[in-house]
């Protein structure tokens, strides 16, 4: 059911005075008749008019100011959520464009292997070791990636972060705390140090274990926009 606006509630209450009104005078008029003998003076009337818009006034008044307040305190935490919302985004964005960095600094790289070096299965493959030129002529190149893998990391531990935050601000850290914990254990899972698979002795394997980290950040960038940024646009737009 849709939520009614502070207009519609004001109407609604505007409404119920008059109800509140008309009764109050309705009841009045009565015990006014049989105190009087049915001889209602115009003074009466008078005074009992009066009675009825002041206590009206009473009721209204604190009615009005609640509702007020009410309508104030929604829209201040709407607006509060959704400026957590927007940064649990924004961090998402960066997370994304990092990835995608990471990614051209391994096409670049992979632009490096000659032809004869290409293809591992094939037996004239002239292997590329650690020796090689390739490795010294593009040292810098080379641990560029591995400098934005870290910015991924780092950045990726903010938007947990800020994940975090957004369940608390939102009241909704219960439903987010399993998806949460499971964010976490894939992230752990990926930077588990692995020796068999984080040594290599030439260049094609460095490469293979550059594309399977891309892969890796982007299937977890994947699920946390399954898992969260969906949802989180939805809620946006609805506001």
């Amino acid at each position: 059911m849709a939520k009614k606006t502070l207009e519609e509630k004001i109407k609604d209450v505007a409404f119920w005075t008059v109800i509140f009104l008309i009764l109050y005078l309705i009841l009045g008029y009565l015990l006014e008749s049989s105190w009087l003998s049915k001889q209602i003076k115009l003074d009466k009337l008078y005074d009992l008019l009066k009675d009825g818009l002041g206590i009206t006034a009473a009721f209204l008044a604190p009615v009005a100011a609640f509702l007020l307040f009410s309508d104030w305190r929604e829209q201040h935490n709407k607006q509060v959520r959704n400026e957590f919302a927007i940064k649990v985004f924004n961090q998402f964005e960066l997370f994304e464009r990092l990835i995608q960095e990471a990614n051209i600094i391994h096409i670049e790289m992979d632009y490096l292997v000659p032809e004869e070096s290409r293809i591992e299965l094939n037996y004239d493959r002239i292997p590329i070791y650690l020796n090689h030129k390739i490795f010294k002529e593009n040292q810098e190149l080379i641990l560029s990636f591995s400098y934005k893998i870290r910015e991924i990391q780092e950045c990726y531990n903010v938007l947990l972060d800020k994940i975090r935050y957004f369940g608390i601000v939102a009241s909704k850290l219960e439903d987010i705390s399993k998806i949460f914990l499971y964010l976490i254990a894939k992230f752990e899972e990926i930077n588990t140090v692995d020796e068999d698979n984080e040594t290599y002795s030439e260049y094609l394997q460095l490469l293979d274990f550059n594309s399977s980290k891309i892969q890796q950040y982007s299937e977890l960038r994947d699920d946390v926009s399954e898992l969260i940024i969906k949802s989180l646009l939805v809620s946006l737009k609805a506001d």
